[in-house]
């Protein structure tokens, strides 16, 4: 058989197959389609520090080139998640990298420091991308800021962070 492993930093994936955050949910939603253990990794909808019910209806467009979303990050906030979500990503078997949102700094690096007594969780994402949040926008349009939250969550956390960036920048 053939290995398709991937090292990306610390986290050693199965194979390059991850699911992007926001589209799997939690993954129930998706498990009647196929065997999500044969899946590289999973990333599931972004997690606020507080549950969040996103945009109202409707969410997406279709367009002739794809599909648009604004969901508003609805989710059931970092509680739910790490009560009743987690563990069952867990279980699935592939790397689970845990995507946050915070509204400031000190929200993504109390999210992290938390998400960090969870050694099983392969990486942490950071949604600095998301205009949803107050600032979200500002963080990854700006280079400074965009480092500096990212600097101060891995002083929060053992896991490797991912920044999620935006391509709303023009250079």
């Amino acid at each position: 058989m053939v290995d398709l492993s991937v090292q990306l930093n610390r986290i050693r994936l199965p194979n390059p197959i991850l699911v992007a955050s926001g589209t799997f949910g939690y993954a129930r939603e998706m498990s009647c389609f196929d065997d999500l253990g044969r899946l590289g990794g999973i990333i599931p909808k972004t997690v606020t520090q507080k549950p969040r019910k996103g945009n109202p209806p409707p969410r997406t467009v279709e367009t002739s080139s794809g599909l648009l979303n604004s969901i508003g990050l609805d989710n059931d906030g970092l509680d739910a998640f790490l009560e009743k979500h987690l563990p069952y990503l867990l279980s699935l078997g592939p790397p689970i990298i845990v995507n946050i949102a915070g509204h400031d700094i000190d929200e993504f690096v109390a999210m992290a420091a938390r998400l960090d007594r969870f050694p099983e969780i392969a990486a942490l994402e950071l949604n600095i991308s998301c205009p949803n949040v107050s600032g979200g926008i500002d963080f990854a349009t700006d280079p400074k800021l965009t480092r500096r939250v990212v600097s101060e969550v891995l002083a929060a956390t053992k896991h490797p962070v991912i920044a999620k960036l935006t391509p709303n920048v023009t250079d």
